[in-house]
């Protein structure tokens, strides 16, 4: 879909391992661009998940991320949103469009430039059904600039302690490792963290869809039968960028003794 030598551009700002990956990380930019120039999406559709860490919050991006995930900020009829969305992003073609009750699916199917490389699937994700935020949202301003496009916008999302802990309750009821890489990166990166908040969006939103809140002695059972899983260990081998260094065991040290242990009624 881009030519060759735009994508060779894009390799210095997003260096993964495949050019389908680099080429799909550019599609990414522009569709955000595309949905939140819209002015009905800016309002209805907040962006939240490891892509809108990984392209509003930690920079440089330290891994590749694929999909678009979105909120419905509001509970009402999602057909006037995927109407927008599908004009927003016309210029990717017609998507595949997948609904159930609590969630939207539009996937669009690109060819790349590399023909072997099997084709592009952008998945653009809407949660119906987490109508909430524990703190206000937040406008982050975003930008693209390629040879191949140019474009801004603000994005609607959550603050870095939110979407941090909706990592944390990924990371309990999820199998991807790459959950546990985001926060690592995040507590990192960003030491001024509030984790206080992030235990209360933890809370609030695994208590959304979990029958119970796990004790801390359940969550280590949880991570303990993960870091001893391959699939989960393995999880990241293709996406990180050239740079970064991963240890899934330091990492769980880290994330277990600045979160994880606020859990333990001990303490």
């Amino acid at each position: 879909m881009i030519p060759e030598r735009y994508i060779t551009e894009w390799s210095e700002q997003a260096p993964w391992v495949v050019n389908k990956f680099i080429e799909q990380d550019l599609i990414v930019c522009r569709a955000l661009v595309s949905i939140y120039s819209d002015t009905f999406l800016a309002e209805h559709l907040a962006f939240r998940g490891g892509t809108a860490l990984g392209k509003l919050y930690l920079k440089p991006q330290p891994r590749y991320s694929e999909d678009i995930d979105l909120v419905q900020v509001k509970a009402e009829p999602i057909k006037e949103t995927i109407d927008h969305l599908r004009d927003a992003l016309a210029w990717l073609g017609e998507p595949v469009v997948k609904q159930k009750k609590h969630n939207n699916t539009l996937v669009f199917k690109v060819q790349p430039t590399d023909m072997d490389a099997g084709e592009i699937h952008l998945k653009v994700e809407i949660n119906c059904k987490e109508h909430f935020s524990v703190y206000p949202m937040v406008r982050v301003p975003f930008a693209v600039n390629s040879s191949w496009f140019k474009g801004a916008c603000e994005v609607l999302t959550y603050e870095l302690a939110e979407l941090t802990g909706t990592k944390l309750r990924a990371v309990y009821q999820r199998r991807k490792g790459r959950d546990l890489f985001d926060l690592w990166k995040i507590l990192s990166m960003h030491l001024e963290l509030d984790k206080g908040k992030v235990m209360e969006s933890y809370e609030r939103y695994l208590g959304f869809t979990a029958s119970h809140l796990p004790t801390y002695k359940e969550f280590l059972l949880n991570m303990d039968g993960k870091l001893q899983d391959e699939e989960f260990l393995t999880d990241t081998e293709m996406i990180l960028g050239p740079q970064v260094e991963y240890d899934p065991q330091v990492a769980w040290e880290k994330v277990k003794a600045e979160l994880v242990e606020r859990l333990n009624p001990v303490v």
